[in-house]
């Protein structure tokens, strides 16, 4: 499968899906909230938020099965001109092997690993990239959302932290202008953005309480 990426053009708030994904449930929801355009290439790229930015998206049946997302991820990083992002369905079934994932992708290849719940999460996280790389200033789409982070990578280190999820991550970059204050935050700060119990699980995590 070719590595090839010339040509891809990505207008502002716009997305380019490859065509194999036509069909599926992600591109259904994301048509919901931003254009959508596909590319027909055999391009080893799932989607691209930007003429620079390309992303793959591993299944839970994907991470389980090991051997195929090696590939593609290696791939991934050869694409030319490309910063790449891989997107990953972390589930209760897909969580044990996690770990040699986030090694080959991250500490092997050096790419960004966003891990979702499902692949409405991995829509709206990819609507949150487009508006990121295009630096919109408001919301021109159908469904109205809330302007992401500046950076992609902020939003997936949040994402890390134990009990926070996208939309919990989200709500406190709104809230919380970056990971320091964040850190600082109190208990009964971060509660008040995303809840007790998340606040108490994310609070204990930064300061190592057990």
């Amino acid at each position: 499968m070719s590595t090839q990426t010339v040509g891809i053009n990505v207008p502002v708030g716009h997305i380019v899906a490859n065509s194999r994904w036509t069909s599926s449930k992600l591109v259904t929801e994301l048509q919901a909230l931003i254009p959508v355009h596909f590319d027909n290439s055999t391009s080893a790229i799932d989607f691209y938020p930007s003429c620079n930015v390309g992303v793959i998206f591993l299944s839970e049946a994907d991470v389980v099965e090991g051997c195929a997302y090696k590939r593609r991820a290696a791939r991934l990083r050869k694409a030319n001109n490309v910063r790449g992002t891989v997107v990953v369905e972390k589930t209760a079934t897909s969580t044990q092997y996690f770990l040699d994932l986030q090694k080959f992708c991250v500490g092997n290849l050096g790419l960004d690993l966003i891990p979702v719940k499902n692949q409405s999460e991995a829509a709206a996280f990819l609507v949150q990239m487009v508006y990121a790389e295009g630096k919109l200033g408001s919301n021109p789409f159908k469904k109205e959302l809330h302007r992401p982070p500046s950076d992609p990578a902020v939003l997936a280190a949040v994402m890390s932290c134990r009990g926070v999820g996208l939309a919990s991550a989200t709500v406190l970059l709104e809230n919380f202008p970056s990971l320091e204050s964040i850190c600082k935050a109190s208990l009964e700060e971060l509660a008040v953005v995303i809840g007790k119990s998340s606040a108490t699980k994310l609070y204990q995590f930064l300061h190592g309480i057990t």
